[in-house]
C-alpha cells in the first residue's frame, strides 16, 4: 500500500512540473520560408540589394519575413563552392560596398527564421561597370516604348494617352505628329529602316499583324503589302527594309518574304523565336537556348542567309534569358535586356572582348549611332513620367 501510495505521489509530481513548465509557442503554419531571392540594382554608380523571403499560402507564393539574411559574394561563376559570406543583416535592402572596378559579382542569399536557415538562393550576377549618362533627351508624360534612327538624328513614339505617333529630332528638338489615332487605325512603333528614311510602323488589317511605313522625305504613310495566307508572329526587316524574316502562327519555320518583289520562302524549318537581322543584310541573328545546358542559358548565334544549311557562327552566351538583342552600327556593341540580375537591366556587351556595362531600371533603348545610345527609364514609380537619356560609350 505505502509503494503504490509513493508511485501515485510521483506521477502528480511530475504532472505538475510538466504543467509548470512553460511550452514553446510553434511558428504558424505557412509562416516558414520556403525560399529566399536577391535582386542587384545600379543607384547612382552603387550596388544595392533588395532581398525577399517566400512562403506559400496554399498554393500561392507571397512574401514572408525573415530575422537575418546571409549575403554570399563571388567573382567567379562557379555554383556555391567559392562563394564567401560578406554580411548578415535584419534589412530588406542592402547597399555593397569595397566591390571591385570592371568586376563581374555573383551573389546568393540564406534567410534564417525561427531558428531555421534556408538553402542558397538562386544565384545572381551584376558587374561594377556602368556608364553615366551624358544628358536628358525627353520628358515624357505618356509614351514610353521609343526607338531610334542609327543614321539619322530621329527617335519616334506613340503617345499613349492621345495615340499620336510622334516623330523628333533629338539633336534640334523639332518635333511633329505624324499620325493622330483614329477609331478605325491606330499605330505602335516598329523601327527606322532605309538609313533612317522610313519609320515602320505595326498596326492590324482585319485581325491579322500588318506594317507600314512613314516616308520622311515625302511626309506620306504608306501600306507594305503582307505576304498572303500568312499570319505573322514575330517578324524583323532587313535594314533596307524590302525584306522580312517572321516566323507564321500556322506554320513551323523561319519564312523570308520580299516586300518589292512579293516573293515568299521558307529559309528553315527549324523554330525560331526571336531574331534579328545583321546591319549588312547578309545574316540572321537568333536568340536561342544552349544546348546540353541549364534552361536559363542563352546562346546568341548568326545564320548565314545564302546557305541555312550551314551551321551558325556562334557570337557569344549568357547565363540568362535575354530580349531585344540589338547591334550596333559597326556590329562592335550588343545592347539586350536581361534580368540575369533578378532586376530590368540593360546590358551592353563588347563582342571584342566580352566585356559588359549595366544598367539599372531601364523600359527600352536604341542606337543612336556607332557609339551612342538612348535609355528609357521610370525610376519614380509614376507610370506618367519617363526620362531617356543619351549615353556613349567610353
Amino acid at each position: 500500500m505505502q509503494r503504490l501510495s509513493l508511485i501515485i505521489i510521483c506521477v502528480v509530481a511530475l504532472f505538475i512540473n510538466a504543467c509548470d513548465k512553460k511550452q514553446e509557442p510553434s511558428p504558424p503554419a505557412g509562416d516558414e520560408i520556403s525560399s529566399m531571392s536577391v535582386s542587384a540594382r545600379k543607384v547612382n554608380g552603387e550596388v544595392i540589394l533588395d532581398i525577399t523571403a517566400t512562403t506559400f499560402k496554399g498554393t500561392n507564393p507571397v512574401a514572408t519575413t525573415f530575422e537575418q539574411a546571409e549575403v554570399w559574394v563571388s567573382e567567379e561563376a562557379s555554383g556555391y563552392s567559392n562563394m564567401k559570406l560578406v554580411s548578415t543583416t535584419n534589412s530588406k535592402t542592402l547597399k555593397l560596398d569595397n566591390l571591385k572596378a570592371d568586376k563581374t559579382y555573383y551573389v546568393a542569399v540564406k534567410g534564417i527564421k525561427n531558428g531555421v536557415k534556408t538553402e542558397f538562393s538562386k544565384q545572381i550576377m551584376f558587374t561594377t561597370s556602368t556608364i553615366k549618362p551624358l544628358e536628358t533627351l525627353l520628358e515624357l508624360q505618356n509614351g514610353w516604348f521609343i526607338s531610334s534612327s542609327p543614321t539619322s538624328p530621329y527617335i519616334a513614339y506613340v503617345d499613349d494617352g492621345t495615340g499620336e505617333v510622334i516623330l523628333q529630332n533629338w539633336k534640334d528638338k523639332t518635333r511633329k505628329v505624324i499620325f493622330k489615332n483614329s477609331a478605325s487605325k491606330s499605330y505602335r512603333i516598329k523601327g527606322f529602316y532605309t538609313e533612317g528614311a522610313r519609320l515602320f510602323l505595326e498596326t492590324t488589317r482585319g485581325q491579322d499583324r500588318a506594317f507600314d511605313y512613314y516616308d520622311l522625305a515625302n511626309e506620306k504613310i504608306i501600306e507594305i503589302k503582307m505576304p498572303i495566307a500568312s499570319r505573322i508572329w514575330n517578324c524583323a526587316f532587313s535594314p533596307n527594309g524590302y525584306r522580312m524574316a517572321f516566323t507564321d502562327y500556322n506554320s513551323t519555320g523561319l519564312f523570308l518574304y520580299d516586300t518589292v518583289l512579293e516573293n515568299l520562302r521558307v529559309y528553315s524549318n527549324d523554330t525560331f523565336h526571336d531574331f534579328q537581322w545583321t546591319v549588312d543584310g547578309k545574316n540572321i541573328i537568333e536568340v536561342r537556348n544552349k544546348a546540353n545546358s541549364t534552361l536559363e542559358t542563352r546562346e546568341v548565334v548568326k545564320w548565314d542567309l545564302a546557305d541555312s544549311k550551314k551551321t551558325p557562327a556562334k557570337l557569344f552566351e549568357w547565363p540568362d534569358a535575354i530580349q531585344s538583342v540589338l547591334f550596333s552600327p559597326n556590329d562592335e556593341y550588343v545592347l539586350f535586356a536581361s534580368s540575369v540580375a533578378n532586376n530590368s537591366d540593360l546590358w551592353i556587351y563588347e563582342l571584342k572582348s566580352g566585356k559588359t556595362w549595366q544598367i539599372s531600371d531601364t523600359s527600352n533603348f536604341g542606337w543612336l549611332s556607332e557609339k551612342e545610345f538612348f535609355v528609357n527609364v521610370n525610376k519614380t514609380g509614376n507610370e506618367t513620367s519617363w526620362k531617356t537619356y543619351r549615353y556613349t560609350m567610353p
